[in-house]
């Protein structure tokens, strides 16, 4: 009987605890479509999923941004000006940007997570760049 008693317990404490993960991350966590306004043009507005990086979500929507690291933040190519929704800049960051250019908004694409609408500019140049293939 009390290992029955046990398994019960044990079974309830994880389904509440699961419960109470999924509420907290349905209020936490940013979920469906997000729209990125790129050089305050309304032409080039992208509507995308929440949770991407900002560098993959570019890339997966045909904008190519330099990145040797492939997105892992140690080249500091991937430099892109965030005028609204990207949240504090990483310490991951700090290390290939100044403080006045955080001040001015930049940011690395392949560290500012997709959570919200977003504001950014990009030089005219990146539009031209196309996917390199075999």
């Amino acid at each position: 009987m009390e290992i029955i008693l046990g398994v019960v317990m044990f079974t309830l404490i994880v389904l509440v605890l699961s419960g109470l993960i999924l509420v907290a991350r349905s209020k936490l966590v940013n979920s469906g479509d997000v729209i990125i306004e790129i050089n305050d043009e309304a032409d080039k507005q992208i509507r995308t999923p929440a949770g991407d990086k900002l560098l993959n979500t570019l890339s997966g929507n045909g904008i190519f941004i330099s990145s040797a690291c492939g997105g892992g933040g140690s080249c500091g190519q991937c430099r892109v000006t965030v005028k609204e929704g990207g949240g504090d800049i990483l310490p991951t960051e700090l290390s290939h940007i100044s403080k006045r250019e955080a001040k001015e908004g930049c940011r690395l694409a392949c560290q500012v997570a997709v959570r919200q609408d977003m504001k950014i500019e990009l030089p005219e140049e990146i539009f031209g760049v196309k996917k390199w293939q075999w």
